[in-house]
């Protein structure tokens, strides 16, 4: 028996072709509303409890856009077919007071097209429907798996590298609200991860074989992973301070001073490693 042709759903927004081995794969834009997109999405989403940690189903609503990702190919037969790829998920918080702040929920491409691209081209397509939107505020990602965030981290600093602001000469003086801001208005990338960003990108102008400059950059980098540890610790004197008794269970003890120092010097050989992938991809 012939198989039932199926056709994609929702509104297509881009088509493109793999440069190596030149297939096509479009992408279609679908809301809760859109016709036949509800029983669609219910058989694509069985495919996130296997491949995302965690995951859980949603519950379409007005503020839900869904970007679907298909291949479009000609069978043996002649005929013009289309496969599903995957999607990504994205929640359309309300922003005060007229502002809209998009979330990056669940982002998945199927195994059998994976490191071909397409989760690139994805990405950069949800990016560019929203940086034209003059009512975002920023782009933001509810919690990112390390595949996804280093994908994300690429793609923002190929964007980012481009700006007067973030030029090699700028980022040895350090990350400034100036940055944070030119990132927010030009690209909806928000303030904590344009700090990231700029930690990657200084990385790389940073001469690792002179000492002080070299120097001046882990300590920036240090800063910003001690932070929590700081507001650990001014949390637990101001507990001490009121007269409050802090368990000895070790569990609940903060790190000494030496262990601290120990521990964020593992963070940062790991942080400069991760760097160092994401310069490579550039």
């Amino acid at each position: 028996k012939k198989a039932k042709n199926f056709e994609p759903v929702g509104e297509k927004i881009l088509e493109f072709k793999t440069e190596e081995e030149n297939r096509t794969f479009q992408i279609h834009l679908c809301e809760a509303t859109t016709p036949n997109f509800q029983q669609y999405h219910a058989r694509l989403e069985s495919f996130v409890f296997w491949y995302i940690d965690a995951s859980s189903r949603i519950e379409l609503d007005e503020k839900w856009r869904i970007f679907v990702i298909y291949e479009r190919f000609v069978n043996a037969d002649g005929e013009t077919r289309y496969a599903s790829v995957g999607d990504a998920t994205v929640y359309q918080y309300f922003h005060y007071p007229d502002k809209m702040r998009p979330r990056i929920a669940q982002f998945l491409i199927l195994p059998p097209f994976q490191r071909k691209g397409i989760g690139c081209k994805l990405l950069q397509t949800i990016y560019q429907y929203y940086q034209a939107k003059e009512n975002v505020c920023d782009i933001t990602v509810e919690d990112a798996s390390e595949d996804f965030q280093r994908l994300r981290n690429t793609i923002d600093a190929r964007l980012l590298k481009d700006l007067p602001v973030f030029a090699p000469g700028n980022l040895t003086k350090g990350f400034t609200s100036t940055m944070a801001q030119e990132a927010k208005e030009k690209f909806k990338i928000n303030p904590k991860q344009s700090r990231i960003i700029y930690e990657i990108l200084r990385l790389g102008a940073t001469n690792a074989e002179n000492h002080a400059e070299y120097k001046a950059y882990r300590v920036e980098v240090k800063k910003r992973l001690n932070m929590n540890y700081l507001k650990e610790k001014r949390d637990m004197n101001r507990v001490l301070d009121r007269g409050f008794k802090i368990s000895t269970d070790k569990k609940l003890s903060l790190p000494s001073t030496e262990e601290n120092m120990e521990q964020l010097e593992g963070m940062y050989k790991e942080t400069e490693d991760y760097y160092r992938s994401v310069l490579e991809r550039i």
